[in-house]
């Protein structure tokens, strides 16, 4: 059977996985997962994609992910590539960690996204090793474990800075009572599996969702076979903005005049650390080509989105004006 096709555009959620070679294992101690962890969290950042939930198994691990600038397979191709270079420094073996390619799926949003979250999580306990354990033992087992992201959906204190925690807003009024009624969630399918989602997730090899959605992403990518050995990693377009899309909307946000953005030293307040954060989501070049254009170092755009985690009235601005940009390029 031929290997599907990548589908790969902005703002797409999939979900991923990757298993060892022949099924071996690729964690094989807590200081392999912290290292994955770490790297993770590295490229999380440096390729902006959004981190909705994880699980490490042994021999496997599962995410699910959001990709505003399209970047999925630069993204793992990162990730996998650097973890597999330390395990080979680190336990002497030779040969590949991963089995072929990772796995990914694009995710139909809201109702799916929020059950493949729970799959995921449910992960560490719906393996052989928890066949016959009661629903109590599952979930004792299911609060201690400790390489997921549950744990920071299910208590404050666990949650980890570069997990993406919005989709609880879909549980509750406030992070407490959304924490409370995700537990809940999760329990319900401690000893039973969400027979709707494994449907979905049986029907299509490319998308996980109702029919409308799979039968919508497999002809995309129908109408873009050729039949070419390329078509192993095709790529659906991507619908990058320009530095002068941004330079305007931002401008237009903070009524100042578009040219003082890319000025060398002009203060032009919060509206310069708007426009670099949004060329750092939707522009898809580098770090240092979108320092040249605002008159700062590469080095600055990091700590840009930095600075920003801090002001979360300029996170309401950038996520209304990726909104716009983004609906702009869909029309």
């Amino acid at each position: 059977m031929p290997r599907p096709p990548r589908i790969d555009f902005p703002d797409a959620v999939y979900h991923v996985t990757s298993r060892g070679n022949g099924r071996a294992d690729i964690f094989h101690s807590d200081e392999d997962r912290q290292r994955f962890l770490a790297q993770l969290a590295h490229h999380l950042h440096h390729c902006a994609v959004d981190l909705y939930a994880f699980v490490l198994m042994d021999n496997h691990f599962h995410a699910l992910v959001r990709t505003p600038r399209a970047n999925l397979s630069r993204f793992m191709q990162r990730l996998l590539s650097s973890f597999a270079l330390y395990s080979r420094y680190e336990h002497h073996r030779p040969g590949h960690l991963f089995q072929g390619r990772f796995k990914a799926k694009l995710v139909e949003d809201e109702v799916y996204l929020l059950a493949v979250k729970r799959y995921i999580h449910l992960n560490a306990v719906k393996i052989a090793a928890c066949r016959r354990l009661s629903a109590s033992e599952r979930l004792k087992r299911l609060e201690a474990y400790r390489w997921s992201s549950y744990g920071g959906y299910a208590e404050a204190n666990k949650a980890l800075e570069y997990v993406n925690y919005d989709v609880l807003k879909e549980y509750g009024r406030d992070m407490a009572a959304a924490r409370r009624h995700y537990r809940a969630y999760v329990h319900a399918c401690l000893t039973e599996d969400d027979g709707p989602l494994m449907e979905a997730m049986a029907a299509s090899r490319y998308a996980i969702g109702g029919t409308t959605f799979i039968e919508r992403t497999e002809k995309r990518i129908e109408r873009r076979r050729t039949g070419r050995r390329q078509d192993e990693d095709l790529d659906l377009p991507r619908r990058t903005v320009s530095l002068e899309e941004i330079d305007g909307a931002v401008a237009h946000h903070y009524h100042v005049d578009a040219g003082l953005l890319s000025a060398h030293g002009r203060k032009v307040g919060s509206a310069k650390s708007v426009a670099v954060e949004l060329a750092a989501q939707l522009a898809d070049l580098s770090g240092r080509a979108i320092g040249e254009h605002y008159g700062i170092c590469a080095n600055a755009v990091v700590a840009n989105r930095r600075r920003l985690a801090t002001r979360p009235e300029l996170s309401q601005v950038i996520e209304i004006l990726v909104r716009r940009l983004r609906k702009q390029k869909l029309k």
